[in-house]
């Protein structure tokens, strides 16, 4: 039956209200059963002409196309030259994520503890204990909460005496699966990740030896590292030490290594296994089945006839699998969608403060779609407080970015080529946003 409906939200004053605010990388990138975009006439637009015409949307066009397998439906509209993925569930959490390879040492070890029942229910316990804060008024759940898709539901997050950071709680489900992470990308693997917001002065405030000192002075850690890891860690060679990362936590982990003994079960505990128990119990995390998860099985009624047609504007119109694609629907790359706000006070420049490179000015961390409904306010900074307003941004194309300089700014962030109008009618947003509800 046609969905009718096209009345236009065209670029207006939303476009003006914000330099560059681009949905477009909420709704665009990931990973899929394809490859690289030939430079040639979207695949997905030829779909968008055979099941639409002047009296509306063929919704029994649209299921005919979308019925079966996700690798015998339409191909998206990506554009040249981007790596994309097709939708697959997510992987279990026996099988190893996509960056632990043979190649990484330390991604190998990730891999070999999440398999380790007693380590993943360590790191859970740790995970939810305010002891590793200072003051012992934060966990880390206070700001990774499960029933918000592991978010706090704040625009910015709150660490120990109320101090606001500068950005969002990082949804955490497709941790296991990067290659960089924080939103600016500056950790290189989950146990360095998960050691960041311990000694960050606007989290937990605290650092490694005093969070271990802590631990071993309680009645049921030191029995718990003992059952999940063994004995007493043996001291780090130098080799083994210079392999370390280079970020704070690493020094106290071989300070503390090297103090233990033997001789008491309290010796279990260091700030390598903190550490190593933390990260294996984010790796084994993974976002609660949905409908969309029974649509990809082959669950034809698992979406109603609104959310099958969000489902192929994502694919098509929208433009959002440039970036969404994948079993997470994210690419894992950082792109600039216009929110670093260049030269006014809250400037916060992305990927450019982790590695320096002007290419990097303004880009971000794609984040995961997975459970999004439920991880709001949305964007690194929370800016958006529902996900229908976003939607219009994107839509427009999101803000104008500044007018070149005079002379010209080198460092003035430029937007993502994949930020563009889209011409979606309330309707069709609607229908975006009922999608958007099932992931």
């Amino acid at each position: 039956m046609p969905l009718r409906g096209k009345s236009r939200l065209r670029p207006n004053a939303l476009a003006t209200v914000l330099h560059a605010i681009p949905l477009a990388l909420l709704l665009a990138t990931a990973s899929s059963a394809s490859g690289q975009q030939p430079a040639s006439t979207p695949s997905g637009m030829a779909s968008n002409a055979a099941c639409h015409d002047p009296t509306g949307w063929n919704i029994a066009c649209l299921r005919a196309r979308y019925s079966g397998p996700a690798a015998a439906w339409p191909a998206p509209t990506i554009d040249p030259g981007v790596q994309w993925h097709e939708w697959a569930p997510v992987p279990p959490v026996a099988s190893p994520p996509l960056q632990w390879t043979a190649a990484n040492p330390g991604q190998a070890e990730l891999a070999a503890d999440v398999a380790r029942p007693a380590i993943v229910a360590l790191g859970q316990m740790l995970f939810f204990d305010t002891r590793l804060s200072r003051k012992g008024e934060v966990s880390c759940a206070s700001c990774h909460q499960p029933q918000r898709a592991f978010t706090d539901g704040l625009p910015l997050a709150v660490g120990e005496d109320k101090l606001m950071g500068r950005r969002r709680s990082t949804p955490l489900y497709a941790a296991p699966f990067a290659p960089r992470l924080f939103w600016d990308g500056r950790a290189a693997s989950l146990k360095e990740q998960v050691m960041g917001p311990l000694h960050d002065p606007r989290e937990m405030n605290h650092d490694a030896a005093g969070a271990v000192a802590r631990l071993r002075q309680t009645d049921m850690y030191p029995k718990r590292f003992l059952e999940a890891f063994g004995g007493a860690p043996v001291a780090a060679s130098p080799a083994a030490a210079s392999a370390l990362p280079t970020v704070a936590w690493a020094s106290s982990a071989a300070t503390s290594t090297a103090s233990t003994t033997a001789s008491t079960p309290a010796s279990a505990i260091d700030a390598d296994r903190l550490a190593r128990a933390l990260a294996a119990y984010v790796a084994s995390l993974r976002p609660e089945k949905t409908r969309f998860d029974d649509f990809l099985a082959g669950r034809a009624d698992a979406l109603d006839d609104t959310e099958l047609l969000g489902l192929h504007l994502f694919r098509t119109q929208g433009r959002c699998m440039n970036c969404h694609n994948g079993p997470l629907l994210t690419d894992h790359k950082f792109h600039n969608i216009g929110l670093s706000f260049y030269g006014r006070r809250n400037q916060d420049l992305g990927r450019y403060e982790a590695t320096r490179d002007p290419a990097d000015l303004g880009r971000f961390r794609t984040p995961s779609l997975r459970n999004v409904a439920q991880a709001g306010p949305w964007m690194h900074n929370g800016l958006f407080p529902d996900l229908r307003g976003l939607l219009r941004m994107y839509n427009a194309g999101m803000g104008r970015e500044a007018p070149p300089a005079d002379p010209p700014d080198p460092h003035a962030p430029r937007k993502s080529a994949h930020i563009k109008p889209l011409d979606l009618s309330p309707a069709e947003i609607d229908a975006l946003l009922a999608f958007l509800k099932t992931l």
